[in-house]
Order: structure tokens, then sequence, then C-alpha cells
């Protein structure tokens, strides 16, 4: 799948180099043949996702150690909200979507997430998500005579994950929307690529302190990963509200872990620093229409830590699929003379760095 879609961004990259034209903002959603892109100023986004978003976590020294934890999640869902450059949205996942509901093999999962974001030049995203309660997928590696579908997995439902995630970019093509892939608050109207170079901060905060009883033999870990990411987007636009969208991002970073194992005697702390390694892809099909829109999408993110300490590597996978649909209303009176009172105080040298 990997080599496939590098492949489709090499042939997108030899017919991408546009120039910059300078683009002005409208407030009114019209069409111009001169123009890119297509600014809903006047209008606010309502979007529903669904969508196959979890991580796991895999760890593997040698020959005769893996394990391979996962949340017993399949389906979730996110509402967002956005306008102009801001999004917001939360997302949960309930026990009534098919594929979360089966307790009696994979135990609970509780999991929720919030996420804010600016996209225009410059693109600003942060994000907190919680997770508690996982399972071995690998069961039947540990447990003879272990049968999948009838027997439960081997489960930890204490195991709580706390991740707080963000990112800073910069798009060098003015004539590339991100706006219109992320929060569907533009349309791109012509076909166009950009380089994005994006720094990503991430902290994992992973505990598996038990609930109940002593907690002895428990650990705490605390992860925190700073990578230089070097991508590069391309969206096709076909049918005039078609487009195809691809993203391939390889990164390269440290992860700083602070280790902390709770003994009889007293807490063993321990501090690591490991290089890391890292591999994003995002491909996406969508309609985009001046009141409705929609689409599908497919994000793959591989990360490999070298952990020199003990020899061993730590593989973190995270894998989705989503379809969403939204809506584009009209912004009330005072929401907008708000944010344009905003934007008029901001010099215009900053506004054309930001936008």
């Amino acid at each position: 799948m990997r080599s496939r879609l590098i492949y489709l961004l090499l042939i997108m990259l030899s017919g991408s180099i546009l120039p910059c034209n300078g683009q002005t903002d409208t407030t009114a959603a019209l069409y111009s043949n001169q123009s890119f892109i297509r600014y809903y100023d006047t209008l606010i986004n309502v979007k529903l996702k669904v969508h196959t978003d979890y991580e796991t976590f895999e760890q593997t020294s040698g020959s005769n150690y893996h394990v391979d934890l996962r949340p017993n999640i399949l389906l979730s869902t996110k509402i967002g909200v956005s306008y102009r450059f801001i999004s917001f949205g939360f997302g949960f996942s309930p026990a009534f979507l098919p594929g979360n509901n089966e307790t009696d093999l994979k135990g609970k999962t509780k999991s929720w997430s919030f996420g804010i974001g600016t996209t225009g030049r410059i693109i600003q995203e942060a994000n907190i998500g919680y997770v508690k309660g996982f399972y071995l997928k690998n069961t039947g590696e540990l447990v003879p005579g272990w049968v999948e579908g009838q027997d439960p997995y081997l489960q930890v439902p204490d195991l709580t994950v706390i991740m707080l995630n963000g990112a800073t970019g910069f798009k060098f093509n003015r004539n590339y929307s991100i706006s219109a892939q992320h929060s569907q608050t533009q349309a791109q109207l012509r076909s166009a690529g950009s380089f994005i170079p994006i720094l990503s901060y991430d902290y994992y905060a992973i505990d598996n302190k038990p609930k109940t009883g002593s907690d002895v033999n428990s650990q705490l870990s605390g992860n925190l990963r700073l990578i230089a990411n070097f991508g590069y987007a391309y969206t096709f636009v076909f049918a005039r509200q078609f487009y195809l969208a691809a993203f391939v991002q390889p990164g390269i970073g440290l992860q700083h872990t602070k280790l902390i194992t709770r003994m009889i005697d007293g807490d063993v702390k321990n501090r690591y620093n490991d290089p890391l390694f890292r591999m994003q892809e995002k491909i996406g099909l969508g309609y985009q229409g001046d009141r409705f829109f929609g689409g599908l999408e497919g994000f793959f993110s591989q990360s490999w830590i070298n952990e020199n300490n003990n020899a061993a590597q730590l593989k973190t996978n995270r894998v989705y699929y989503q379809f969403f649909v939204g809506y584009r209303f009209n912004t009330p009176k005072f929401v907008r003379k708000s944010t344009d009172a905003v934007k008029g105080v901001i010099p215009r040298p900053i506004r054309n760095i930001i936008e």
C-alpha cells in the first residue's frame, strides 16, 4: 500500500509545480477561473465522522518476547465544528457500535478525545486523548490451546494511556488548501500540491496501576516525542466538485522516557533517550459541494523506537479508515463581526503568513 501511494504522489508531483498567484479573501462562495481555492467565510461547518481510529502498542525483544496490546475499539465517532481557519472536535467510542461490545472476549475499553486546530499557511494542532482497558492481541502465542473467538483474550483492564499531541507546520504553496481536506472550510478548485514540513510533539503517559489492591510491580511510563516531519500533499480535482487527495510524511526524532517501577522497597526510576523513526500516509476521496460535503479517508502511521538500553524495539501503529459527512450553515452575524474585528487588528504581513 505504501509503495503504491508513493508512486501515485510521484506522478502527481510531475504536474504540481504551479505559480503562486496572490489570493484575495471573499465573503461569497463563488467560483473563479483564476482561483485555486474557494473560501466559505460566511458559512460554519458541522461534521460527523465514523472511523476506526485506535492506537496499538507492540514490543519485541529478540525472538522470545512479543507483546501486542490493543483497546477493545472497532468504531468511534467524532463531531467537529469548523469556521474559517479554526476547528474543534470531540470523539468517543460508544459501546453500542458494532465491534465495540465484545467485552466478554476482549474486556471493556473507555476512551474519549478532544482536539483544536488552525489551518492556513501555518498549521497548528493540539489534541488530548484518554484510553483505559486493553487486551493482548497475541494471546494465542502465550496460552497453549487457546481458541480465537471462543476463549477470552488476556486482558489488562487497568492499563491507562493519556495522550497529548501537538503539531506546527508550514504550507509553501498558497494555491494548495489544507482546509479543504482538514476542515472543509474551503474547497480546492484546481489540482495543486505543496511541501509541508511539520514539527510534531507528543506525550504519552502509560500506567498499569491496579484500581484496587497493591500497586507493587506496576509501572508508570512518561514518553515525550519530538519529531521533524518532511511531508508532501497533493489534491487532484476532477468533475469540478470531487477530489482525490494523498499525503506522505516521513519523520525522524527523539523519544525521552521516564520509567517508574513500583517495588516493595520503593520506586525505581530510570530515564532513557532513544531515536525514533516514523512514516505516515493518508489518502482520501471526497465530494465538496456548496452546502453538503463528505468523503472516505485512510490514514496509516508506523513508529519504530530502538530501545538501546534493553535491546528491544517498540513499535507503535495507528491505522484508521473514516467516513464523514457534513453541512455548511450560515454563520450568525455576531460571530462574523467578531471574527472580522479580530482579523482587522492583525497586521497585514502577519495575516499573509497565517492565511
